[in-house]
């Protein structure tokens, strides 16, 4: 199962931005504006000068636009059209509604006010307020904004899009969401034609699929599928069985998808924790497809009462379970005595565990093994130690305890009697740090923000509810339509 996200949704967000790129071109146009329809045209001198008036079911067109309101009124001497009352805004491949549409003529600059509805080809935006300027191509979202398209919702507080760098900003309660995935931040920014996200502030992103989990200050991702959380990253993730948790905590994650793997890159004070193991070290890789872990630089390993200590740890893990661990080069095994609290110790270059069904099954170390295991008397007080040096040294166990103990090739040993304490002996390189064990986490992932809602933002503009309501007719039969010929079809081939 992979260990990380497969791909932000932003990359689906955004698909209906792209249509106010379009306007510009549009609105240049519209020198030549006809009045197809108003039930009553006035004229009059206000203080804002003369005002030109069309009044009461107004349609007027352009070479590119179709405009439909209940009243438009145009300010002669300032430049200014205003129009009110359910607008309906029809271009080639989109269309806009709202309350209220201010639009200056000499900045070309439009201001959409009340229950602003953008319907593209793929997605829709929700909004109190969108101001567009036709010169620069920029589209400023002041208030809330919604934005759905067949893949998922976006929302955040403001916004921006910017046609000709084809690149947006949110601001504030960024949300992303759809059947896979949840992600929230407090800022996002989006290069659309490269593929490129920024997500900053508060980070948060769920996988559902994967059952992984995701915080930090900052991430990026883009289109090679290439991802990187900063700034006290952190990595969540339930095994498949839901029955252990693992947590990552590092200063900086890389994350990295392929077409059959993932691979996660953690830096700078890395810490692992689960319930069968936790571990530390300068720097940590997981490839989803091997199912493997391996830790570098001063790493350390604790599992039970064991530390493993080494440069470089592997974790081999099988259907989530540790099936077996790699310590190199120099690596040293310390386990105390439940009893005596003394250290046993192992060392070599290469130190294997392997398990079996979650238990030590087999420890193998060479070459240049050394050993020490300390024993009890009758009544479970220290009694002696055997120290064992050999070229290999195999330790077999059965029930988690010593079964037997192989060594081969320049084999030397010493007893060591209770009277040279033995208890003191310590091997070279040893480790044991059992306050450097990284904790349980005091709390798991949540997200910071409400879920997102189902429901409008705003009751529907009347004439975007009658769009909804015809288009889904035309659906309905076209489908129907299709059954109908395919049935005919069916027919016709029996009677042959």
């Amino acid at each position: 199962m992979k260990l990380v996200l497969t791909g932000l949704l932003a990359a689906a967000a955004f698909s209906v931005l792209p249509f106010l790129g379009g306007i510009s071109s549009e609105a240049s146009a519209q020198t030549q504006v006809r009045i197809i329809q108003a039930d009553r045209l006035a004229g009059e001198t206000t203080e804002l000068g003369r005002v030109r008036k069309l009044l009461n079911n107004v349609i007027m067109e352009t070479d590119d636009l179709h405009i439909i309101a209940d009243s438009v009124y145009q300010y002669l001497d300032l430049d200014l059209v205003d129009a009110f009352g359910n607008i309906q805004i029809e271009m080639d491949n989109q269309i806009i509604w709202s309350d209220s549409l201010r639009y200056n003529t000499s900045t070309d600059v439009s201001t959409f006010n009340g229950r602003v509805v953008i319907q593209g080809e793929n997605a829709v935006m929700f909004s109190d307020e969108m101001i567009y300027n036709f010169f620069f191509e920029v589209a400023e979202f002041p208030g809330r904004l919604r934005l759905e398209d067949a893949d998922g919702i976006l929302e955040a507080d403001r916004g921006f899009y910017f046609s000709i760098p084809d690149s947006a900003a949110f601001y504030g309660n960024v949300q992303i969401t759809d059947s896979t995935q949840y992600a929230e931040s407090d800022t996002l920014y989006a290069i659309r034609n490269a593929q490129f996200y920024e997500l900053h502030g508060n980070v948060y992103i769920e996988d559902f699929e994967n059952r992984s989990r995701m915080r930090g200050d900052f991430t990026s991702s883009d289109s090679t599928g290439y991802r990187e959380l900063r700034g006290n990253a952190r990595l969540q993730r339930i095994n498949e069985a839901q029955t252990d948790t693992t947590f990552l905590i590092s200063e900086w994650i890389e994350l990295t998808d392929r077409d059959t793997t993932s691979i996660v890159d953690a830096y700078e004070n890395v810490r692992i924790w689960s319930q069968r193991y936790a571990s530390l070290s300068d720097s940590a890789r997981y490839d989803d497809l091997a199912e493997q872990f391996i830790l570098r630089g001063n790493s350390r390993l604790w599992r039970e009462d064991l530390q493993l200590s080494s440069e470089i740890i592997e974790i081999q893990l099988r259907d989530d379970e540790i099936d077996r661990l790699l310590a190199t080069p120099r690596a040293i095994a310390v386990t105390p005595d439940s009893i005596t609290g003394r250290f046993n110790q192992i060392t070599g270059d290469s130190l294997w565990i392997f398990f079996e069904e979650g238990d030590v099954n087999l420890i193998e170390v060479h070459p240049d093994a050394e050993m020490i295991i300390h024993e009890k008397d009758e009544n479970d007080q220290p009694d002696f130690a055997i120290q064992v040096a050999s070229a290999e040294l195999f330790m077999y166990f059965a029930e988690g305890e010593i079964d037997s103990v192989k060594y081969y090739r320049n084999v030397d040993g010493r007893y060591i009697p209770e009277t040279q304490d033995p208890g003191s002996v310590r091997l070279g390189g040893f480790q044991y740090d059992p306050e450097l064990r990284p904790e349980r986490p005091e709390e798991w992932l949540i997200p910071s923000l409400p879920p997102v809602s189902n429901v409008p933002m705003f009751p529907l503009p009347r004439r975007y509810s009658e769009f909804l309501r015809n288009r889904s007719l035309e659906i309905n039969g076209l489908e129907e339509n299709q059954n109908g010929a395919a049935a005919d079809t069916t027919n016709s081939n029996q009677q042959r």
